[in-house]
């Protein structure tokens, strides 16, 4: 069975490679891409890669579990303010121009990361 590189699929939100298919590292990244998931671009700006995965799965968790009441009270503040500084810091291509308010709420969100961590699950 031939392996498929992820990275054409056209499916979003899987593969967050940096190259493009003129680059000259692309054919031994493409290898890297079937062997294991990911190629070595994706540690270039690893926060970048980081805050682009979990924006959509931490949107999709506090949607169930809020449907569920799981969620409420501090708990559920401190994911929307994390899901709110990992959205800061995923825009503009992990750029990181902030205002003063945007970066207090960004150092806000990952402060609140380590008291949230344990109880993302339901």
């Amino acid at each position: 069975m031939k392996k498929v590189d992820i990275k054409y699929l056209g499916i979003p939100n899987i593969c967050f490679s940096l190259t493009n298919k003129d680059d000259d590292r692309e054919k031994e990244y493409r290898k890297q891409r079937i062997k294991r998931g990911f190629d070595n671009s994706e540690t270039w700006s690893l926060g970048d890669t980081i805050a682009n995965f979990i924006v959509p799965r931490l949107e999709l968790y506090i949607e169930l579990a809020s449907e569920m009441i799981v969620i409420e009270g501090e708990f559920k503040e401190g994911l929307e303010s994390f899901l709110d500084a990992m959205k800061l810091l995923s825009r503009d291509g992990g750029i990181r121009i902030f205002t003063e308010e945007e970066k207090e709420r960004a150092e806000k969100g990952l402060k609140a990361f380590p008291e949230i961590f344990y109880g993302l699950w339901w």
